[in-house]
């Protein structure tokens, strides 16, 4: 069975997450931690269970859907590596936050 690893971001958003909830709703906490443990076992059986992502230009990199939050990850030879994990409302990283940006090369 395949190791869940965490890369740095990754793991700095979860640890993050966690003192921001506790500080607001202990009960949220909980939850947030316990879906990222039934999110690592889910990866670990069965680590094509998220989707390949299209829209960026590095190939092999799948997401899933855990509630609220988006995890990014990829296969590393027999393990998982989580590389980042963000909250819906979140802009996705590299991306201008302007709505009339033109994404087209010139």
């Amino acid at each position: 069975m395949p190791k869940v690893l965490f890369a740095p971001p990754a793991r700095a958003f979860v640890e993050q997450e966690i003192l921001y909830l506790r500080d607001r709703s202990p009960a949220a906490a909980i939850a947030f931690r316990a879906g990222i443990a039934r999110l690592g076992r889910q990866l670990a059986r069965f680590p094509q269970s998220g989707f390949l992502r299209q829209d960026i230009p590095l190939g092999g990199i799948y997401r899933i859907v855990l509630g609220d939050y988006r995890v990014d990850y990829e296969l590393a030879g027999d393990d998982v590596l989580v590389l980042l994990i963000r909250h819906g409302r979140q802009a996705e990283p590299g991306l201008p936050l302007d709505d009339d940006a033109d994404y087209e090369a010139p």
